[in-house]
């Protein structure tokens, strides 16, 4: 199996297009690593420098420590799924996962053993003689995860293979790759868009922003702690609410103006000696819309409720006080219905506090097994 390290990895192309500007990541061995992040941010050019399909223009690429910028693909013993199926329409499945081991020139019974072996790992052993046009999605897909597998690579890349899919087959997809990579215990590299999906197949998420990494964490560590507005504003769904505030303090507690009332900041994240933490200082709260909490409280926010959208187990309900508008997720079973007064709390310890210049999170992490 393999580590994979880029240390400094930078990619211009000729016309001066920035793809990646130093980028300093740890892929580590038997590892699902997801880069996750929107169209352009250079995912894709990343998959392909670790691929040997480009070189970079600056930095290392390392497998186990030995670097292999100048290692041509086929040595590098890496296979690569793309968001295309990329399947010889002329060829049936079995010909289809049998090529690349041909161009290995393995003896044919070699070849059987390990096109039927994911064939049935995969669950198409039955379609094994048919040709690519008679499948569905799915099964195409599969059959380019196959003809990744027979080649019993080190290290598995795959770019939004999902994405051409539709949501039921993209779900059912997913459980079938996160047990693939536990059956193979093989190195994993996966890009998506997709946050969802990020979110269910990682061990860790790299999250991408222009051309560089921009946080590394697990996808729990990076839901509860994003260490920057852009972070906060990507992972969620529903998105975070925003609001703008100011940061005050009495001398020895620290507060933000919300929704109209004072806000105290939870005391054990507050690191006021951090450079530019101070009075005065323009900040944004974020809270998630599900962290807003039903309240019969006395001193509960009240909030005008717009729009109910049901969404399953869920209710998505678009709430108003004054003309600040807001989500906010509550239980399906909340009897609520457009032009209620909503009673509405929020724990100090689940909120989010980013300056307003530079979007970088000025609070510190939670501690682990407590909120955010």
């Amino acid at each position: 199996m393999a580590e994979i390290t880029l240390k400094g990895a930078s990619m211009t192309y000729p016309n001066g297009t920035k793809a990646l500007t130093d980028v300093d990541l740890t892929v580590r061995d038997h590892e699902f690593m997801v880069l996750l992040g929107p169209s352009g941010c250079g995912k894709s050019t990343l998959l392909r420098l670790v691929a040997g399909l480009e070189k970079p223009t600056a930095g290392e690429v390392l497998f186990d420590g030995q670097v292999v910028n100048e290692l041509e693909p086929l040595k590098r013993n890496v296979a690569m799924v793309f968001q295309s199926f990329a399947l010889y329409p002329h060829l049936n499945v079995y010909k289809n996962m049998a090529f690349p081991l041909k161009s290995m020139k393995l003896k044919p019974e070699e070849i059987q053993r390990r096109v039927e072996e994911a064939a049935k790992i995969l669950g198409i052993e039955h379609v094994l003689n048919r040709r690519p046009r008679v499948l569905s999605g799915g099964q195409r897909q599969r059959v380019a995860l196959g003809r990744a597998m027979v080649r019993e690579p080190v290290v598995f890349l795959l770019d939004e293979p999902l994405s051409n899919l539709d949501v039921k087959m993209r779900l059912e997809l997913r459980d079938q790759i996160v047990a693939l990579h536990k059956r193979l215990g093989t190195t994993f590299l996966y890009v998506t868009h997709d946050q969802a999906e990020a979110m269910q197949l990682g061990d860790r998420l790299a999250i991408m922003d222009t051309g560089r990494v921009v946080q590394i964490g697990s996808p729990q560590e990076i839901y509860d702690y994003p260490n920057s507005l852009y972070v906060a504003d990507f992972v969620g769904a529903p998105k975070m609410n925003f609001f703008a505030s100011l940061l005050r303090t009495d001398g020895q507690n620290w507060s933000v103006r919300l929704l109209g009332r004072e806000f105290p900041l939870p005391a054990e994240r507050i690191d006021a000696d951090a450079a530019g933490f101070s009075a005065g200082m323009r900040v944004i709260v974020g809270v998630r819309p599900e962290d807003f909490q039903p309240s019969q409280r006395e001193d509960a926010y009240t909030a005008a409720v717009g729009q109910v959208m049901p969404m399953g187990a869920t209710l998505h309900v678009e709430a108003y006080i004054g003309n600040q508008r807001f989500l906010v997720v509550l239980n399906n079973h909340t009897p609520i219905c457009e032009g209620d007064a909503l009673r509405l709390e929020v724990d100090p310890r689940t909120v989010h506090l980013f300056a307003a210049e530079g979007g970088q999170n000025l609070l510190l992490p939670p501690r682990k097994g407590g909120k955010a």
